[in-house]
């Protein structure tokens, strides 16, 4: 493990900086975003939290929201209601795996980017870089 960055202004290891922006994704994302103006390595986890965070809370919100609305419909809303319930499961899973892998890559000092979403917000918000 490094010591801290001169070039840092929290004085915190760059791959301390990036695993807590990965452990904590947007509020870490936003926090060290705003405060880290030097270490580009944890500007780049900085923006990647808040891409992965945003893109969570907006999936499961809509997730939750539809299958709130079908369950309450009789019989073939019960029945879309289940699927999407085990659909909910299966992003629940990625999101772990991927909140998993982006706290490995940025405890290890590697610049990674979330697969799908991190192009996707590129595109939506250009000017939100490391």
């Amino acid at each position: 493990m490094s010591g801290p960055s001169a070039s840092s202004d929290t004085g915190l290891p760059s791959n301390v900086g990036a695993g807590l922006c990965a452990i904590f994704p947007l509020i870490g994302g936003i926090i060290f975003y705003f405060i880290e103006k030097k270490d580009s390595f944890v500007r780049h986890w900085a923006v990647q939290s808040i891409y992965f965070g945003v893109s969570t809370f907006v999936l499961f919100f809509a997730l939750m929201i539809v299958l709130q609305i079908f369950a309450h419909v009789p019989l073939i809303g019960w029945i879309f209601a289940i699927l999407l319930g085990l659909l909910v499961f299966v992003f629940y899973i990625a999101y772990f795996i991927l909140w998993i892998l982006g706290i490995i890559k940025a405890f290890t000092g590697q610049r990674w980017e979330y697969p799908y979403l991190t192009p996707l917000w590129k595109k939506w918000f250009p000017n939100l870089t490391a």
